[in-house]
């Protein structure tokens, strides 16, 4: 049960740490306006690396939810 608590807590905060940028980057004033033949992504990979965290993320928070209100999630203390 703690590991689904983890999941839930740990994916938005690796999500903002990877995803988000930090601050926006100052834009470069130009005379000339150049329009690319094809659009381009900083890092393709980023997108789908957000989509599969957010479905595992969806995951577990549905399965948590669907726990509490049957009342089959409980936290054990193992110390």
């Amino acid at each position: 049960m703690v590991f689904q608590l983890v999941v839930v807590i740990v994916i938005p905060i690796i999500l903002g740490i990877v995803v988000v940028p930090p601050f926006d980057l100052p834009e470069e004033h130009s005379e000339s306006i150049t329009v690319p033949d094809e659009p381009s992504s900083d890092i393709p990979e980023r997108d789908f690396f957000y989509f599969f965290l957010m479905i595992i993320w969806l995951f577990f928070l549905i399965r948590i939810l669907l726990q509490i209100r049957r009342g089959t999630f409980k936290l054990q203390r193992k110390f």
